[in-house]
């Protein structure tokens, strides 16, 4: 099962993940999240002015998809014909505050169930903010440039540490399964 958990280093530059951040720290759209088990701000990007980065990052993610592909030795007939992007939301959370993910998956319900693949790139690196695989135990280190890519299914129970000396920031999609395969 720790197969289909990978991560890809350096799948964007240092640079690239600054000018994230930056645009990030400027967005006067962020959403607060604190309900139970999560609580972070983000920017969907969907919603605000990122038209250029969510093509940049899609061509990234589908870069990276063959790759997993290939990694995870997954063949043409266990793949869906088609697919699509869930909207791209970029995360932050603070630093020795209650910002967390608790353990949880993300395809929970009859609307999260065409959910199929996670990805998340680490826009910076922190010594803490991982995502947690407790029940696997492994983690996924918070390094900045670094894509983590797994399917989102209760077997892969997950949490995203708490950052403990500055903000951890992090963009983050999902594969869908679309009507027409």
């Amino acid at each position: 099962m720790n197969n289909y958990i990978q991560i890809y280093k350096n799948v964007i530059d240092d640079e690239y993940c600054d000018e994230l951040i930056s645009k990030f720290e400027i967005e006067s759209n962020k959403e607060t999240y604190d309900q139970g088990p999560m609580s972070f701000t983000q920017v969907n990007l969907n919603k605000n002015k990122w038209q250029g980065d969510i093509e940049r990052l899609s061509r990234i993610f589908l870069n990276s998809l063959e790759q997993y592909k290939k990694d995870c030795v997954i063949t043409d007939n266990m793949w869906p014909k088609k697919y699509a992007f869930e909207e791209f939301r970029l995360k932050k959370y603070l630093p020795n505050n209650k910002d967390r993910f608790d353990p949880h998956v993300d395809s929970i319900s009859i609307e999260s169930a065409k959910r199929f693949l996670v990805f998340f790139i680490y826009l910076d690196d922190n010594d803490r903010g991982e995502t947690n695989f407790p029940q696997l135990q492994l983690a996924s280190p918070c390094k900045k440039g670094s894509l983590l890519m797994f399917p989102p299914l209760w077997p892969w129970l997950h949490q995203g540490m708490k950052p403990i000396n500055k903000p951890k920031y992090m963009i983050g999609s999902y594969l869908h399964y679309t009507l027409d395969n």
